[in-house]
């Protein structure tokens, strides 16, 4: 009596507590490991890191009782809802049928003692699933913990090895600072695994490890279709129907095929009895069927559903409608974003992660992710215009309007220099307009890609000069569109103009700088002002 995507909203608010109990102890477990750039070998920051393992769990164990509560909480909410809604769509034709004398009176769904047994078998079903994802979480954070930290001092000897890295230290540094600055360098690479693997709910038989969101998430929507079902069974036994008939629909699963449209019989007789037209109509005990099969009708992530069959009044129903197959599309369509939430969910999380490690080069570079994907969110609303975005299942607890704003910056950051830009007619874009500032002082290192263009005044006349910098945010070249007032001592182009190439030693000093005529292609670039 739900269709799937009601089930997917059912089950959404519950997901998210989960969501962000993963995401409460990733963000506890980035906390212990804040430390990682203090001036000790890795070994000894292995060994302290170890030890916190117990305070570690206590304080994962409140933030699991904490939002334990709250999924209970859910579960009763959501349990509640679905039955009323199930009562709304059986409970009129019921009725009428009561009315008619033809099916046996029932007291009202509120006190019938069928629903709440049914509600009471299918909550605490939930609840032990629930519950085993919290222990499973529990154990799962310290055995993360633990693999994080030994992971990062792993890395760290590597790059610590590495005689490019000890080089750029120097000969005479200690233990002690390699220990620290390879931490450093570590930390990044494996927060970005951190993230990626989360802490696992649930170990199924084959050893596959379940994501909260994706364990709680089936868990609920069976939850929430099981008592769906539960639920009409039980006011099917207040009047005494016990013929039920499954819905049908196309791309059905293989035991699901052989099940739908077809009339049950809940007391598992079989024989025929007949539809509103007086045509015949077989029934099979649902013994026979593949009902109570995880993968089986009305089992898990099962799209169909069951309703009373009334002999002479009910009518076979083995084809699906047109707006059936139009709510399997635009399901299919919403599971498409629900995927592009996930994302944009999982990178908000790194950020956090990186955020909370201190990490400032790993928060822009996962900012920049951030941004990236929800431009894919904005194109693909763009592309199905029956979807409405959601940002509230965008949300991820701790990422706050400082993270936001932070995030934001990045973005703009990014798209102002994240690489040269260039005109429609070839000119590359200025990102820096200084000619208004009276006699500017050019860096010799800027923002990466930067092109800073000033103007320079000799006597009555004026020359635009730009300057550019490479990805590192080094100057490398300058373009000059006049001979600074001396066309002697600059006797390139037509009027002067003329370029510099500069080249720098590691230590920041100048290497060399030559001094040249402008190639076909800088005249191309800078075409608007020569």
């Amino acid at each position: 009596m739900l269709t799937r995507a009601e089930k997917q909203e059912m089950s959404d608010f519950g997901t998210s507590v989960y969501a962000d109990m993963e995401t409460l102890i990733m963000q506890n477990i980035i906390r212990h490991i804040q430390n990682y750039d203090q001036p000790i070998d890795s070994d000894t920051w292995l060994m302290q890191k170890l030890a916190e393992v117990g305070k570690l769990n206590k304080e994962n164990i409140r933030i699991i009782a904490k939002s334990a509560g709250l999924g209970a909480t859910t579960v009763e909410r959501m349990l509640q809802e679905v039955v009323d809604i199930v009562m709304e769509r059986v409970e009129p034709g019921l009725n009428e049928l009561e009315r008619q004398k033809i099916v046996d009176g029932a007291v009202p769904p509120k006190e019938s003692k069928n629903v709440q047994e049914a509600v009471k078998a299918v909550r605490n079903q939930a609840l032990d699933s629930l519950n085993l994802c919290n222990t499973t979480m529990l154990y799962k954070a310290r055995d993360a913990y633990k693999k994080l930290v030994k992971d990062i001092t792993g890395k760290a000897e590597e790059i610590a090895n590495k005689q490019e890295f000890l080089d750029i230290l120097g000969k005479h540094v200690n233990a002690e600072a390699i220990g620290a600055e390879s931490r450093q360098q570590a930390i990044r690479e494996v927060i970005k695994e951190f993230n990626q693997k989360g802490i696992p709910a649930f170990v199924d038989k084959k050893g596959r490890e379940w994501t909260p969101e994706a364990y709680v998430s089936m868990t609920l929507r069976a939850t929430a279709g099981n008592i769906a079902n539960e639920a009409t069974f039980a006011r099917m036994d207040d009047r005494g129907i016990n013929l039920l008939q499954i819905s049908s629909h196309p791309g059905a699963r293989p035991k699901c095929s052989k099940d739908q449209g077809k009339i049950f019989d809940r007391n598992n007789g079989s024989g025929y009895t007949t539809d509103l037209h007086g045509k015949k109509a077989r029934y099979y005990p649902l013994k026979d069927s593949s009902y109570g099969e995880p993968d089986g009708i009305l089992g898990i992530n099962c799209g169909h559903h069951a309703i009373p069959f009334i002999p002479g009044i009910s009518r076979e129903r083995y084809f699906p409608t047109k707006d059936f197959e139009e709510n399997d599309k635009l399901y299919k369509k919403m599971q498409m974003q629900r995927s592009i939430e996930r994302e944009i969910r999982r990178q908000k999380r790194e950020c956090m992660l990186y955020n909370a490690a201190g990490d400032t080069e790993g928060f822009k570079a996962s900012a920049a992710k951030l941004k990236q994907k929800e431009e894919n969110m904005k194109s693909y609303l763009v592309q199905n215009p029956k979807l409405v975005r959601r940002k509230d299942r965008e949300q991820v607890v701790g990422f706050d309007r400082s993270n936001s704003a932070k995030a934001v910056a990045v973005k703009k950051h990014i798209d102002k220099y994240g690489t040269v830009r260039y005109n429609e007619d070839g000119t590359v874009k200025v990102t820096d307009d200084w000619k208004k500032r009276e006699h500017p002082s050019i860096p010799k290192e800027y923002k990466e890609n930067a092109v800073i263009e000033i103007a320079e005044r000799k006597g009555d006349t004026i020359q635009i000069n730009r300057t550019f910098y490479d990805f590192k945010g080094k100057m490398y070249r300058q373009v000059h569109t006049g001979p600074h007032g001396n066309l002697k001592n600059h006797p390139y182009g037509e009027k002067g103009e003329h370029k510099h190439e500069y080249a720098w030693n590691e230590d920041g000093t100048l290497k060399n700088r030559i001094t040249t005529d402008l190639t076909e292609k800088d005249r191309k670039e800078n075409q608007d002002i020569l």
